[in-house]
């Protein structure tokens, strides 16, 4: 699998089941597809990823919000979103 990571979110992708199942090739993670294997609409993803900083970091909204939109920025998939821009 080699260095890869999630253009989505950033997280490495190791193994095949990093992956969305029946999308080996994927360039995002099984947490950043939809059910059919498409990635995330923006919305989703940026919720998402602001719940993960809430309960892994303890994090009030706010300052998830705020670290998920500077994370956001540096990753391929929404680096020139025009929520972040």
């Amino acid at each position: 699998m080699g260095d890869a990571t999630c253009i989505s979110c950033g997280m490495p992708l190791r193994a095949v089941a990093d992956r969305p199942l029946g999308h080996p090739e994927s360039a995002w993670c099984v947490h950043c597809s939809q059910p059919d294997g498409n990635l995330q609409e923006f919305q989703e993803r940026f919720e998402r990823m602001v719940q993960w900083e809430m309960k892994t970091k303890g994090k009030a909204k706010a300052e998830a919000e705020a670290s998920t939109r500077t994370h956001m920025r540096t990753l391929p998939a929404w680096k020139d979103h025009p929520r972040l821009v």
